[in-house]
């Protein structure tokens, strides 16, 4: 067996981080949803007309949160290749 080929174990180590990192990438998806239902809700409900603002800032933050967990799967997917191709 050469010293760079990969072991069962280390193949599952492998899966194991590609699921972990699928998983929070759905974690910033979900994250970003609520936070986009409750800007709505704030901009919806009469009774908080005063602070309608907050909806948008929810809303803002929300874009945010969903570029940032598309963006942090993409950049630990390309890095765990990276790492894959030079063991």
């Amino acid at each position: 067996m050469a010293e760079n080929e990969m072991i069962l174990r280390d193949h599952l180590a492998m899966d194991r981080t590609k699921l972990a990192n699928y998983r929070t990438m759905l974690a910033f998806v979900r994250t970003s949803l609520y936070l986009v239902v409750s800007g709505l809700a704030v901009m919806n409900v009469e009774v908080l007309e005063g602070i309608r603002f907050l909806g948008w800032i929810l809303i803002g933050s929300s874009l945010i949160t969903f570029i940032s967990g598309i963006w942090n799967y993409f950049h630990f997917r390309s890095k765990m290749k990276t790492l894959y191709m030079q063991d």
